[in-house]
């Protein structure tokens, strides 16, 4: 499976609840469909063969989750994890150039002895709490 097929095989809200079920064990087709809480058969037969690789049926005759299956899920929780702190880490940059920028036009002064030196101060110590310490721009 290809990266293309496999991000569209986890775009999907009830397939990464699929992989999320089969994570923890194994199960028949109706077991699947009932812990879903799917009535139409042809809706998670659909959603299955669009799991491709990710999903294969063991010789037990269960559904059950790939090691590409388990990797995929686990880049997904990995996006859940540090999708928001770099996008809370971004906002932190623009919030301190827009205090910055409007407190310099409004008043140097001010700006140069008070809110320059604890704005970067702050903005210093958030950026290695974020990059360093948490990672958040490590490869997943």
């Amino acid at each position: 499976m290809d990266i293309d097929k496999e991000f569209e095989a986890i775009s999907h809200p009830l397939r990464i609840k699929i992989l999320e079920i089969l994570s923890k064990k194994p199960l028949r087709f109706s077991e699947l469909k009932r812990e879903l809480g799917i009535e139409s058969s042809g809706k998670l037969d659909f959603h299955i063969s669009k799991l491709g690789g990710l999903v294969e049926v063991n010789s037990e005759g269960k559904y059950a989750l790939t090691r590409e299956g388990y990797a995929a899920l686990q880049a997904i929780e990995a996006i859940r994890r540090y999708g928001w702190q770099r996008r809370a880490y971004y906002l932190n940059l623009l919030a301190y150039l827009v205090a910055n920028a409007y407190a310099a036009i409004s008043n140097l002064n001010l700006w140069l002895t008070l809110i320059l030196p604890i704005t970067s101060a702050w903005i210093a110590f958030y950026s290695y709490w974020a990059i360093v310490k948490r990672g958040i721009f490590r490869a997943f």
